[in-house]
């Protein structure tokens, strides 16, 4: 069964940060992660959340602690990142 990660971030601007993340798709692929819904808060125009399917986690652990994500988050305009692990049962 697949883990799940449940990502959650503050945006300068979600436009922006929404087409930085579409760019970005095939490198998260690449890093065995998988979109599976993007949202917006629309209680807070600058608050996106991701659901995404880990198909390697060890590659996955290696792309989220990489310097070129933190890059792509900085071009992106993303603060305050909140993630949340989950495992089936």
């Amino acid at each position: 069964m697949a883990t799940h990660v449940l990502w959650e971030a503050d945006v300068a601007d979600f436009d922006v940060w929404l087409k930085v993340f579409r760019e970005d798709q095939k490198m998260r692929e690449a890093a065995g992660i998988r979109d599976l819904h993007i949202w917006k808060d629309p209680d807070q125009n600058d608050h996106a959340v991701a659901l995404f399917e880990i198909t390697d986690l060890e590659r996955a652990q290696d792309f989220i602690e990489s310097e070129e994500l933190a890059m792509h988050h900085e071009r992106g305009g993303v603060a305050h990142i909140k993630t949340k692990i989950l495992t089936p049962v």
